[in-house]
């Protein structure tokens, strides 16, 4: 009788042509499975199972965040300096061309601006300088006529003997002294009359480069909007860095983030609906734009497990006037785009 050992284990040659009947079975099997993914794949006409549209669809939910419909505006200086006055608060008001900034530079180009107006002023004057220098011509003339009357009276009593010939001489000098003096004042009023209009271009040139100067040391709202925050405090030193930010939240945009699969079922003009937990009611808007270029989502919520690095396009909507949402840039919630007709629900 065989030993327990022996009895519970099979021959080798028993055990090779299990093993040599297994490997044929796997091979089979991934042939069979080969084929049928190559049959599927010669098939044109079976499109993948995510590219099927659903036509039923009634709307799509994506994360989104409230922005004014102007953007949010980050106004910068134009020239670096020290920050001398900041002329408006976070949540003011402004409108276009206000200075919400003022730097330490400003009272000097003030100056040079006003100095450069008094000159323009002076500029001005150039032709009444033309009309005066016209009446010197005029008055030399006068006394070259004078001269000239003098020396032939002079000449007449010469010749009767009545004057001795110096007063002939004198009265001749007379002449010649009276023309250089029209030659010279001939010529200044020629000069004069040639730099009065250039005389008046370059003063309006001075105070165009001190107006431009000046405006370097004003920071001024390119809108009608909202301070929305301000970055900087007085007596700090900028150098191109954005001051303020503003915004025209007149009007506010929901800017939500479509995944890429899903952005051909976008279109403008359809309605959407953005909520919120700080909003008591959700706000309506219309799809007004779809971005052309894909990015990494930005919006993940509350949800520190959010996914990252989905591909998505901006769509901006806009929303319904709402007080509440005016000043809650950046909030961020969920918007839903009813797929529909554009312009109906």
């Amino acid at each position: 009788m065989l030993p327990a050992s022996k009895q519970n284990h099979p021959a080798p040659a028993q055990t090779l042509r299990l093993r040599t009947w297994g490997w044929r079975l796997a091979a089979l099997t991934l042939s069979m499975v080969a084929f049928s993914a190559l049959s599927a794949g010669d098939d044109p006409g079976a499109p993948p199972a995510e590219t099927v549209e659903q036509s039923d669809r009634p709307s799509l939910v994506s994360l989104a965040r409230l922005e004014p419909s102007s953007k949010v505006v980050n106004v910068a200086a134009a020239s670096s300096g020290v920050i001398q006055q900041i002329l408006v608060k976070e949540g003011a008001e402004v409108v276009t061309d206000q200075v919400l900034v003022l730097l330490s530079s400003y009272s000097l180009r003030a100056a040079e601006l006003e100095a450069a107006r008094i000159s323009l002023e002076r500029a001005r004057l150039e032709p009444l300088e033309v009309e005066a220098q016209q009446a010197r011509v005029r008055i030399v003339e006068a006394e070259l006529d004078y001269a000239r009357e003098e020396v032939e009276s002079q000449e007449g009593l010469s010749r009767k003997g009545f004057s001795a010939g110096k007063e002939f001489r004198d009265a001749q000098l007379q002449v010649r002294r009276a023309e250089e003096h029209l030659r010279e004042a001939k010529a200044l009023l020629e000069r004069r009359s040639a730099d009065v209009d250039l005389v008046l271009r370059e003063a309006q040139n001075q105070v165009v480069q001190a107006e431009a100067q000046m405006a370097s040391t004003m920071i001024k709202s390119p809108l009608n909007g909202r301070v929305l925050r301000v970055l900087w405090k007085e007596g700090e030193r900028v150098s191109g860095q954005s001051v303020m930010s503003i915004g025209a939240t007149q009007k506010m945009a929901a800017v939500a983030e479509v995944h890429a699969n899903e952005i051909r079922l976008v279109e403008i003009g359809q309605k959407a609906t953005f909520t919120s937990p700080a909003l008591p009611l959700p706000l309506a808007g219309t799809v007004e734009s779809i971005g052309e270029m894909i990015f990494s989502n930005s919006v993940r919520g509350e949800d520190p497990t959010a996914p990252r690095g989905l591909r998505v396009v901006q769509v901006r909507v806009l929303l319904e006037k709402n007080k509440l949402a005016e000043r809650m840039t950046n909030l961020e919630g969920q918007l839903r785009i009813h797929l529909g007709t554009p312009g109906t629900p």
